[in-house]
């Protein structure tokens, strides 16, 4: 979470802040207990790759923090320790049809407005 340009309490934003990680980690902590011995495919895996590899592209090429840390004089190498270890890219890559990722991409990943609930 970002709390750019915001001029009022700092307080009151870190108290959300502190307060939404304390929810996530009581809500994650269940989710990977019941997943953790869960089972993948080959597919799920290389899936899993190439999102790793969007995130890197949105890091490095979009993110405002990641090039104000860079031109800013910033370690390039702490700079860097958020990317994934392992990604993959495919040129022009989308999802067969009908499998679990299209329905991902049709529901979640294609760019809308969530504010107007589309």
């Amino acid at each position: 979470i970002f709390f750019d340009h915001l001029q009022d309490d700092k307080d009151k934003h870190f108290q959300y802040a502190q307060n939404l990680g304390y929810a996530f980690r009581d809500l994650y902590r269940p989710f990977i207990e019941q997943n953790r011995d869960t089972e993948y495919t080959q597919d799920q895996r290389d899936f899993l790759l190439y999102r790793r590899g969007r995130y890197v592209e949105v890091n490095l090429v979009w993110d405002r923090g990641t090039l104000f840390g860079l031109q800013s004089g910033g370690r390039t190498e702490s700079i860097l320790m958020s990317l994934p270890p392992l990604t993959t890219w495919k040129y022009d890559w989308s999802p067969d049809p009908g499998s679990p990722e299209a329905e991902l991409y049709d529901k979640f990943l294609k760019p809308r407005n969530w504010l107007v609930n589309e």
